[in-house]
This record gives structure tokens, sequence and C-alpha cells, in this order.
């Protein structure tokens, strides 16, 4: 079973729970190392973020799905 096929059988208040604590958490180093001037790692951490986001959204879209099917 992969990852994502894991993630489609967790509850999804858990799913939101986790991934608003790991984007603050991100943005808590995204602004710290604003703050430093690392340009670098701030872009990459601003992508990890969108990542972080559309995982969640694309779980929760697939969780619904796979409910209206069943």
């Amino acid at each position: 079973m992969s990852l994502l096929e894991k993630l489609y059988n967790i509850n999804v208040g858990y799913i939101i729970i986790a991934g608003i604590v790991l984007t603050a958490l991100l943005f808590r180093f995204l602004l710290q190392y604003a703050e430093e001037g690392n340009l670098v790692l701030v872009i990459l951490l601003g992508l990890a973020i969108a990542f972080v986001a559309t995982l969640i959204t694309r779980v929760i879209k697939n969780q619904r799905y796979l409910k209206q099917l069943e």
C-alpha cells in the first residue's frame, strides 16, 4: 500500500490538524530565514508550504470521491 493510499484511510480531521501544524512550523522557519536574508531557503520553504497544502487538498478530495463511490 502506497503512502497516498494510507492517507486516504485516515480521518480527515487528523490530516487537517497535521497539515496545520506542519504548515505553521514551515512558516515559522520561513520567517526566521527571511529575517536572516537567506533567499534560497525562503523560496524552498515557500515551495514546501505549497506542496503540503496541495497534498492535503488532494487527499481530502480523493477521500470524498471514494466515499461517493461506496
